[in-house]
């Protein structure tokens, strides 16, 4: 992972083999930097989600091989407890041209994904008994 910070934004490349999520938070704890982030660029094997409000839970899939980030957009907060949360989305195009979309738990970069984070003081959320998910709080 290479960073670097340029008029309010943070300029963030992760290089194959990085895990996104994994090195989001690396970043966030280390520049202790929160924001709202977009990106492209490419993964594999994601794991990705659904939010089951019935359930209250995530449905998780795993997708297996390479794919193009179309996009990938989200946020990075801090819990009450004091944790460092990504909560990212993400689009996914497979060699078909196949497109696939959720929560993000977790993907190892292939090649590289380029993202920018507009930076922002401290975000925080906290638990929703409605939900049973932690949700930005204001």
């Amino acid at each position: 992972m290479r960073y670097k910070f340029v008029n309010g934004k943070a300029i963030i490349i992760l290089d194959a083999g990085d895990k996104v999520i994994e090195s989001l938070q690396e970043f966030a704890k280390k520049e202790s930097v929160f924001g709202f982030f977009f990106g492209l660029g490419a993964v594999k094997n994601p794991i990705i989600a659904y939010y089951d409000l019935s359930r209250k839970e995530y449905i998780k899939k795993q997708f297996f091989g390479e794919f193009e980030v179309t996009s990938i957009m989200g946020n990075i907060t801090q819990d009450t407890e004091g944790n460092v949360i990504v909560h990212a989305h993400i689009n996914l195009a497979d060699n078909s041209m196949n497109c696939w979309g959720g929560h993000l738990i977790e993907a190892e970069v292939s090649v590289t994904l380029e993202i920018i984070v507009i930076t922002h003081g401290k975000i925080s959320r906290k638990t929703d008994n409605r939900f049973k998910l932690k949700l930005i709080s204001i």
